[in-house]
């Protein structure tokens, strides 16, 4: 067992959520953080396991995380992998209850998992609940960089026990505390991440968001740099994000050279209609409305068809 389980039944869980139509047993994702210990005792009683809290404790002394433990328990057992899977949530649910002294990744991860989702969902019990998550991450990665781990295999290894896109989290985080006008601790996420994560370019454009309101002319340095990126790796999808920042305000010559470079890269009818609302919108807000008729004119007049035809799959 390794800490990837735990993030597979966090996934199923949370596509159920989601998705309440999803074809699932009922112990794969139930909320055991609900069920009270003796319940949970309970259930490794009907497995032939007689635990109890002291047992428990006594066990963990020889094992350094609940998958290690579980392996011990079930290894003499002739048990089908599902009741396995079911005796490894009990287990995973009670060290993360009792066994404090010793935190290991897997149990990191969960709880990253719990307040990632809750603050998606906008359940979050408390506000600092997913600023605390982002402390502890931060303490993790800093730990084992300073020992001389390379970051992205640090970041790397803890996202692969994530049910989320821990990456793709970051981002977006990040980009709300921009939003939201929360600039230093932004810059202090962006100072704290920033290193670990792959997607270099992406970051890079949060902090020219954040260099935009305190240095406009070097943040524009930045995104022209960030263009040059775009065109490198052909992503439509940064090409996209940065174009609808700078439809906001931004820079018009910028503007201007990033929507010539991004229209050879469409290949959908929904990646066309999004270049032509986001310069809709671009036109609109510059309060160039006969501007806005004729952009919204000329692509309009550019049929599909013929656009697939000038740029072949």
């Amino acid at each position: 067992m390794n800490i990837e389980q735990r993030a597979l039944f966090n996934s199923l869980r949370i596509n159920w959520l989601l998705n309440p139509n999803t074809q699932v047993q009922p112990w794969q994702v139930e909320d055991y953080r609900l069920l009270s210990h003796e319940e949970l005792f309970d259930r490794l009683r009907q497995k032939d396991m007689a635990l109890d809290k002291i047992s428990l404790l006594a066990l963990a002394q020889d094992v350094d995380s609940p998958e290690e433990l579980c392996e011990g328990l079930v290894a003499d057992l002739n048990l089908e992998a599902s009741e396995q899977d079911q005796i490894y949530l009990v287990v995973f649910e009670l060290w993360r209850r009792f066994v404090n002294e010793k935190p290991c990744l897997s149990i990191f991860c969960d709880e990253l998992d719990h307040q990632i989702f809750a603050y998606d969902q906008g359940k979050c019990a408390y506000p600092a609940d997913i600023q605390d998550a982002m402390a502890n991450l931060e303490m993790i990665l800093g730990k084992h960089a300073d020992e001389g781990a390379d970051p992205l295999k640090i970041f790397e290894s803890v996202s692969q026990g994530c049910a989320h896109d821990l990456e793709t989290f970051l981002y977006d985080y990040i980009a709300e505390q921009i939003d939201g006008h929360h600039y230093p601790y932004a810059a202090d996420l962006l100072e704290s991440f920033g290193p670990y994560c792959k997607d270099v370019a992406w970051f890079d454009f949060l902090r020219a968001r954040l260099f935009y309101h305190s240095d406009p002319e070097n943040s524009d340095k930045m995104i022209l740099h960030i263009i040059q990126s775009i065109k490198k790796a052909q992503d439509l999808d940064l090409s996209l994000e940065v174009l609808t920042f700078l439809s906001n305000g931004g820079n018009p010559e910028l503007f201007r050279l990033l929507v010539r470079q991004t229209f050879p890269m469409l290949e959908t009818e929904e990646d066309f209609q999004e270049l032509l609302t986001i310069c809709a919108d671009y036109y609109h807000l510059l309060d160039q409305e006969q501007e806005e008729q004729k952009n919204s004119k000329n692509f309009k007049a550019k049929s599909f068809s013929c656009f697939r035809k000038s740029n072949p799959p």
